[in-house]
């Protein structure tokens, strides 16, 4: 990955006062795309007190499961009598998801006060370099005990890699954002770059990649906690949180709370509340989940023959170009599925003509529905036993608009 440490072109017209002008502050930002490094992020929170040592905090990644993890942890931690900060991403429908403090979102104008304290530090930084350092400041702001942190891409280079976290959580390493991060060893050594000297990690992953995190884990003298036998234990638990691989993110997020000292019957009775949308959720025949990569594809093929094993299947299905969305049809999709392929509302959205190429190849039934609201309204007017909405998160937050309006007693407001 290059650490491009150019800067960022600030911009004097855009300066945010409220909601609607931090969101455009934002979009420009966007135009600058992925910058490594971390000096900026530095130079942004070195400006606002270095609010990040204010309080203490968890660190998460991975490829898939970090916001469970962090639901999870959050809800936990709560338990215990915490004021608990949580900061993830991407956000479905509004990027105040993103900010949380006791399970709260933050504020419009709250939010907008922050974008706009970070912009008048003068250091202008990425798009997500900036809601790290207004999440950071806010939960100084609110006066946190404790914060759980996602990381954005990665590790090493991702910007909330500022933090000296009490525990770092690596959920699992699979092949994603290879165009940035390089191959799978690649993707390893940048997730593991989240491990800090002397203080304990817990992972999930398997295979090469865990022969990674070892080496580096034991090069920081940092105690690794393994979680893959948790797995078992976890079979029997009450999880809110519906899919097969929520066992195993409940595991990890059980070993975590574990090391901080919770105890089972908090940690137990959490796990009962614990809500993310977008993450197989389950409103009567219908099923929501953002499997955006083949081992996301994966867990939600064998949740759905799990949970449906019989019966007619019609998805509404979009993804990013960036993503390997062939290899995610061989998995996802059985032959008598009906698929109707939409874009979601980004620049990177691929295709629907390339994915129902793809499909038809496979004699998989298919329809092209460019437009998220006619391909919602397509699914529901479908014989179908069951009905999935899938893909990219940002297409799970779009069609959740959708829904809502046309089917409000079907999908809650997230």
């Amino acid at each position: 990955m290059r650490n491009d440490t150019e800067s960022i072109p600030n911009s004097s017209i855009l300066i945010p006062n409220c909601f609607s002008d931090a969101l455009k502050y934002l979009d420009y930002l966007c135009t600058f795309g992925v910058k490594a490094g971390l000096e900026r992020i530095t130079a942004m929170t070195d400006a606002l007190g270095k609010p990040q040592n204010f309080y203490r905090t968890i660190h998460v990644t991975g490829t898939n499961g970090k916001g469970s993890v962090c639901a999870m942890l959050a809800e936990i931690l709560r338990s215990t009598g915490l004021k608990v900060g949580l900061f993830t991403s991407p956000h479905l429908e509004s990027y105040c998801e993103r900010i949380k403090v006791d399970g709260v979102d933050i504020s419009e104008n709250d939010f907008a006060e922050e974008i706009f304290r970070v912009k008048n530090c003068n250091v202008t930084g990425t798009h997500f370099e900036v809601l790290t350092a207004a999440a950071f400041d806010y939960f100084k702001r609110r006066k946190v005990d404790i914060a759980v942190v996602e990381v954005g891409l990665g590790g090493t280079w991702d910007s909330t890699n500022i933090i000296t976290p009490e525990i770092s959580v690596i959920t699992n390493v699979a092949r994603d954002h290879e165009n940035i991060l390089g191959d799978l060893d690649s993707i390893a050594h940048n997730k593991a770059g989240i491990i800090k000297p002397n203080i304990p990690v817990v992972t999930g992953a398997d295979g090469q990649a865990l022969e990674i995190i070892r080496d580096v884990a034991a090069e920081k003298n940092s105690p690794l906690y393994e979680v893959n036998a948790l797995k078992l234990k976890a079979q029997s638990l009450q999880l809110n949180l519906r899919g097969d691989y929520q066992k195993i993110n409940a595991a990890i997020a059980i070993e975590t709370a574990r090391l901080l000292g919770v105890d089972d019957e908090k940690i137990f009775s959490a796990l009962k509340r614990v809500t993310w949308a977008g993450r197989f959720e389950i409103h009567d025949s219908l099923v929501i989940d953002g499997a955006h990569n083949p081992h996301g594809a994966t867990a939600l093929r064998n949740s759905l023959d799990e949970t449906f094993p019989h019966g007619r299947r019609a998805f509404v299905f979009g993804v990013l170009g960036d993503k390997n969305f062939s290899e995610m049809i061989k998995i996802l999709f059985r032959t008598d599925d009906f698929v109707i392929v939409t874009e979601p509302p980004s620049e990177r959205a691929a295709k629907v003509e390339t994915i129902c190429a793809l499909l038809a190849e496979r004699k998989i039934s298919c329809v092209a529905v460019k437009d998220n609201f006619a391909a919602v309204e397509k699914l529901f007017s479908t014989t179908a036993d069951v009905k999935i909405i899938a893909g990219s998160l940002y297409l799970i937050g779009a069609i959740r608009k959708c829904a809502t309006k046309l089917f409000a007693s079907t999908i809650p407001n997230s």
